[in-house]
């Protein structure tokens, strides 16, 4: 097993997590990568070993997927590594028509991704964690929860879920060894994002995980990326409804 540090990112092959798995492979992490496409993580693995030398496992993972496998799979984690001191999250899911009238396969598959599946990896982690008294749990909201709109209805209550249960955690674990940081998404420029009205233009996923990356484990419970959404959503939560409702972003 590698002495170095080890971490996990899902939602690796693609947007902020493959930014996120970029930036740790640089700073020297031994790493495990999920996402359900199997063929893109092992694309990927094979190129951090390559140019960051770096070990790493590609193991996909749908969030979706049976509870079991979800509550295991940070077991498999650390069996792959031999040490694992962060788990960052960004994987989540966005759909068409998620107005709260979409067909309710839709939001099952919004809430599981975005919330539920999360949040049944992280509590396994948390154990994990808890029993070497050290750890720090990343997990990925979204302005969409601050600031609900009728066109990502599912999605934005998914990610207040996620918020809410990692503040609780953060209570839960206040004053040990195993951290919880969150982070609430503005516009990035990812896949989620193609072809969608945006107040600002999108920051790169690279600025993100590089703030994510120097950030872990120093203390930082919650902050907005980019940081200006801090000042955007509190004018959001105060404007009058009949203005608020006329908004199209």
């Amino acid at each position: 097993m590698s002495d170095r540090r080890g971490a996990v990112v899902l939602g690796a092959s693609a947007g902020v997590g493959r930014a996120l798995s970029e930036e740790l492979a640089r700073r020297g992490y031994d790493l495990v990568v999920s996402a359900r496409d199997a063929e893109d993580l092992d694309a990927l693995a094979a190129d951090l070993a390559l140019t960051q030398a770096v070990r790493v496992v590609a193991r996909p993972l749908d969030l979706c997927g049976p509870t079991e496998n979800l509550e295991r799979y940070a077991t498999e984690c650390f069996d792959s590594l031999g040490r694992v001191e962060a788990v960052l999250i960004p994987a989540g899911a966005v759909a068409d028509g998620d107005s709260g009238s979409a067909p309710s396969g839709v939001a099952a598959t919004l809430v599981g991704t975005n919330f539920l599946g999360v949040a049944t990896v992280a509590g396994a982690f948390v154990e994990r964690f808890e029993a070497q008294d050290r750890g720090t749990i990343v997990l990925f909201s979204s302005v969409a929860a601050a600031a609900p709109r009728g066109r990502n209805v599912a999605y934005g209550a998914a990610k207040a879920a996620l918020e809410y249960y990692g503040r609780a955690l953060q209570h839960r674990l206040a004053g040990g060894g195993v951290g919880v940081q969150i982070y609430a998404l503005g516009y990035v420029d990812t896949g989620m994002a193609t072809g969608r009205a945006t107040l600002f233009p999108p920051a790169s996923p690279q600025r993100v995980a590089r703030v994510v990356v120097d950030g872990l484990g120093r203390g930082r419970r919650f902050a907005y990326l980019p940081r200006y959404w801090r000042a955007v959503v509190f004018v959001l939560r105060r404007l009058p409804w009949p203005i608020y409702r006329r908004l199209t972003f």
